[in-house]
């Protein structure tokens, strides 16, 4: 699975004041809101990626190989989005056996949004896509509002941010343990 920003955050999760008063930096100051910049967007990428989430309002293509096979009777064939918490899904699209790009109707699929990870069922099975990789596209819009990331993601990020901003040079070797700690139950996992 890989996946295309298309509309990325219009949004900081953690703003520069945020950020400032957390490390009791003079928030007038803005000699180093530049490396500040720099070091929120490198916290957010870790944050994202070790939650397998995306924190403010995104859309994302995700693409796959296939369709999930279908047995109609005991196997649904889930597709379950990697990342989360996903708000809606606009399309799922595929390429079919001739080369054309397909769109799939709302009605031969059902989404659920309220499990983590999101997933979606077909009604009665998905199509043949050509074998090819990248062959299924599933549109979607995922995280939220910037005001609606939880404290303890927020934190982690903070957390991982003043470390960076103590050790300059390249001693950071892995993310602080209470960022961990803080982001774990927030992690998407399919088993």
């Amino acid at each position: 699975m890989a996946f295309d920003i298309v509309t990325p955050a219009t949004e900081d999760a953690l703003s520069l004041v945020e950020i400032k008063q957390f490390l009791r930096l003079d928030i007038s100051d803005t000699s180093e809101d530049t490396t500040l910049g720099v070091f929120r967007s490198a916290a957010l990428s870790m944050a994202e990626e070790y939650s397998r989430r995306i924190f403010c309002t995104t859309v994302i293509d995700e693409y796959f190989d296939a369709f999930p096979a279908y047995d109609g009777i005991t196997d649904r064939a889930m597709i379950y989005l990697a990342r989360g918490p996903v708000a809606s899904v606009q399309s799922v699209k595929y390429i079919d056996e001739l080369g054309a790009e397909i769109t799939v109707p709302t009605s031969d699929y059902t989404i659920d949004t309220i499990s983590e990870p999101a997933r979606i069922m077909s009604s009665d099975g998905w199509f043949n896509a050509k074998v090819t990789i990248n062959a299924v596209i599933i549109r979607y819009t995922v995280g939220t509002a910037a005001s609606a990331v939880g404290a303890p993601l927020k934190q982690a990020m903070l957390l991982m941010i003043s470390d960076m901003y103590e050790k300059r040079e390249n001693s950071v070797h892995r993310m602080p343990t209470a960022s961990e700690y803080l982001m774990n139950p927030f992690r998407l996992f399919r088993f």
